[in-house]
């Protein structure tokens, strides 16, 4: 089937513009897309298209026959493990095309691909379990088992790096990784792509690769057709003053009344913190309160099944009295959810462009809210680029922001030296 059959068996839609480029093209070094646009797909489809379906029979060969999905936490591993499995059998390659997840505390063994290597397949996974088995230090596996993760996810694999600016030194260390594999030779094609929709060029810099090379971006007629709704959407920007209070419940107490007060029924509202204390606390008060709204708690210390049951409350549909979900950074990237009113914490500003992409993403709210207010403290970001996020949100009070604006803005952000290989 040629692209745009297998994208609508896929999918039920065509695809975008830069989507056909990255399939028809190849996978980029850099994939700079704003939130919301379908990079999964792009690289997914983009993927299994040029391994499983190009008429070219030499771009199928060419094309590594593992694609390794490394995500920085476990929603995403599961959202993404979703998406692929329901792609697979859309296409009928669920037993032609393996799919692994890879995360600890899942029912999985490196014996899975192991029996198989030469097979094609997927392994969605957190960064920590699959880029260890690159270094030769597997985790949750066998030491004498390491030297066969190496050479198995260092040749024939195409490595895909989602949502860098959450990756810490992991960026700039598998950067360097993709350097040996050009410098040294590997027996099958290997090749790496990295992608955000804030990206610090400076994570990408490292001394064996100073320069990116290939790069897709939205073109002008992505701009103008079907996901110029999802580019225009807007959210008008709003400080919440809390009261200067000695108790950091006192101000879960007051944010809970306040979060209440501009809940509307039917909808999602969103309030997303820095810390796993301060959103336990708001959930608390927020039960303490009368309210017919669904109060759902979603952070990254539950156990897998605990996690797994509110992740679904979380991303299911509101009933018709609304649905309040408190968050942590869990929610702040990659994770396909719609608020007409989102609450943030000031933080980094990568950060507060990923919350706000969580505000009105499918454009279909005119009077979407972006509401913040300043953490009472601040770990565990660096103070100066809290306060200066919160400047800059000072800046666009009263504001309808689109998130191309809020991209757009040079806000401080530091640069700290990290370990390289």
């Amino acid at each position: 089937m040629d692209l745009d059959q297998m994208y609508k068996k896929a999918t039920d839609f065509g695809p975008y513009d830069y989507q056909r480029r990255v399939a028809e093209e190849g996978l980029p070094e850099l994939l700079r897309t704003p939130t919301g646009c379908g990079k999964t797909e792009a690289i997914g489809l983009g993927w299994l298209y040029r391994r499983r379906f190009h008429p070219d029979t030499e771009v199928r060969a060419a094309t590594p026959h593992w694609l390794v999905i490394a995500l920085p936490m476990r929603t995403l591993v599961e959202q993404t493990s979703d998406r692929f499995k329901q792609w697979l059998q859309q296409l009928g390659l669920s037993s032609d095309v393996g799919l692994h997840i890879v995360q600890g505390g899942v029912d999985w063994s490196d014996r899975d691909w192991r029996l198989a290597p030469d097979r094609d397949a997927i392994f969605v996974g957190t960064i920590d379990m699959l880029l260890s088995r690159a270094l030769n230090r597997g985790y949750a596996d066998s030491r004498w088992n390491w030297p066969m993760s190496f050479g198995g996810f260092n040749n024939g694999t195409h490595w895909v790096f989602d949502e860098i600016q959450l990756m810490d030194v992991a960026t700039p260390n598998t950067r360097q990784l993709q350097s040996f594999r050009d410098i040294f030779g590997t027996a099958f094609p290997t090749a790496s792509t990295w992608m955000s929709a804030t990206v610090d060029d400076r994570l990408l810099r490292t001394v064996d690769r100073p320069d990116i090379g290939s790069i897709v971006e939205l073109s002008d007629q992505d701009r103008h057709g079907p996901l110029s709704q999802r580019l225009d959407s807007t959210r008008t920007v709003e400080e919440i003053k809390l009261l200067d209070r000695r108790r950091e419940q006192d101000l879960a107490q007051d944010l809970a009344q306040e979060l209440i007060a501009r809940h509307e029924p039917g909808t999602l509202t969103l309030a997303v913190f820095n810390t796993v204390e301060r959103a336990v606390a708001t959930w608390s008060s927020l039960n303490k309160l009368s309210t017919d709204a669904e109060i759902v708690l979603l952070h990254s210390r539950y156990r897998p099944p605990d996690r797994a049951a509110h992740t679904t409350d979380a991303l299911s549909q509101p009933g018709p009295a609304g649905k309040i979900v408190v968050s942590t950074q869990v929610l702040e990237a990659g994770i396909d959810i719609s608020a007409a009113i989102l609450f943030t914490e000031a933080a980094p500003w990568p950060s507060i462009v990923q919350r706000a992409g969580r505000c009105n993403r499918d454009g279909t709210n005119g009077d979407a809210r972006l509401l913040w207010a300043t953490p009472p403290t601040n770990p565990p970001y660096e103070e100066v680029e809290v306060q200066a996020s919160a400047e800059a949100l000072r800046s666009l009070a009263g504001e309808m922001v689109t998130t191309t604006r809020l991209q757009s803005l040079d806000v401080y952000t530091s640069s700290r030296i990290t370990p390289v290989i």
